[in-house]
């Protein structure tokens, strides 16, 4: 395949705070570590990257680009139930109920009944993360507070009845699909979720033993290509599959990719659907995710379609393991600069998935076919 190496525009360096957010299970401090970006949603005014290499500053200073926002959803036609299978949500939990403390504390009652919280792992933008167990088996699974004011609602169809359900959610149940089984998924389970009157309360798988991607990579004195060709491979097949059943992720990065460790070989889980939408005909032009992985395309055209962005997401991703922290301003500036002795396929796969013009991308089908993935 011919080598490819992307154009370079000109943008600002963006910022990248060293505030972390924990999402996965308490791991020791790594010497090495790398920054982890800021998750919370900010308003960010947007520097427009025109072709020629010039720039054009938006209203107000760019705030720090690793902010995660969340913008409209890609879907238009909100109003038309969207039909999905039934993943652990019973008709009693997965209904919305009216708001009234007497309906509240009857899912509060259930709720409690059948989970025991603990300790908060994590809190972004969109709510808090706590781990907990399922009372029943003792399963682990991670408790997501989101406020409800914050919470955007899907009208979805579950075996002929129209439910008003967490957009977050419905993504989840599209991916996984009606078999409910837990751990055989690249992406988490949804176990339930709960009304209670001001939040909303989504119960998911937690993977024990496991870690975020980004405490993966500094846990490993220099991650190898085999070890970010066997992530990348899992990564790829789960983003096929998603966008297969219309779902666009939309936040593919290191904290959002938990890595098992029960095993010799390593295995990606998908988490956070807060940023998601399901995929339409037309572009996105809102953009939700975070700011550091944001695509040229939408810097200069304010546009960005679920295959080209997520490429984009994956090569920043695979960035992040093998060269350095990644962000979109300083590789529209300064392009791929790697310290470290790379192969051939590895640095071509980079290029192509990070060409600036989302037309020289591969397409995450073509992408499983280079040559360092095969």
């Amino acid at each position: 395949m011919v080598e490819f190496k992307p154009k370079i525009c000109q943008g600002e360096d963006s910022e990248v705070t060293s505030h972390k957010r924990k999402i996965s299970l308490d791991h020791p401090e790594s010497p090495r570590k790398r920054q982890r970006g800021s998750s919370e949603p900010t308003e960010v005014a947007v520097e427009t990257v025109q072709a020629k290499g010039t720039k054009r500053k938006a209203s107000t200073q760019t705030k720090t680009p690793s902010k995660k926002q969340r913008g409209d959803h890609c879907d238009a036609n909100t109003d038309k139930p969207t039909e999905v299978s039934v993943v652990g949500v019973t008709e009693t939990e997965g209904r919305t109920e009216n708001n009234g403390s007497a309906s509240d504390s009857v899912s509060s009652t259930n709720f409690e009944a059948k989970y025991l919280q603990l300790h908060k792992l994590g809190e972004g933008g969109f709510g808090s993360v706590y781990a907990g167990v399922r009372k029943s088996d003792s399963l682990p699974v991670a408790i997501k507070c989101i406020p409800k004011a914050r919470a955007k609602y899907r009208q979805v169809m579950i075996d002929g009845m129209v439910y008003s359900l967490p957009l977050e959610a419905v993504l989840m149940m599209r991916v996984v699909g009606r078999q409910n089984l837990v751990g055989q998924s690249a992406a988490v389970t949804l176990l339930d979720w709960y009304d209670l009157g001001q939040e909303i309360l989504l119960v998911m798988e937690r993977p024990v033993p496991s870690m975020d991607l980004l405490d993966y990579v500094n846990s490993c004195d220099s991650l190898t290509e085999d070890q970010a060709k066997n992530i990348m491979k899992q990564l790829v097949e789960a983003c096929i599959k998603m966008h297969s059943v219309g779902v666009f992720h939309r936040d593919i990065k290191t904290d959002n990719v938990l890595i098992e460790t029960s095993s010799d070989v390593p295995r990606v889980r998908i988490i956070d659907f807060g940023c998601g939408c399901f995929i339409e005909n037309e572009p996105c032009r809102v953009f939700a995710g975070t700011f550091a992985y944001v695509p040229p395309e939408y810097l200069r055209h304010r546009t960005y379609e679920a295959g080209p962005t997520t490429v984009w997401q994956l090569g920043a991703l695979l960035h992040d393991m093998l060269v350095d922290q990644f962000t979109t301003y300083s590789f529209l500036r300064k392009g791929l600069k790697s310290s470290r002795q790379l192969s051939r396929s590895c640095l071509n796969l980079l290029n192509v998935c990070l060409a600036v013009d989302p037309e020289d991308r591969p397409t995450l089908e073509q992408m499983q076919q280079l040559p360092w993935l095969r």
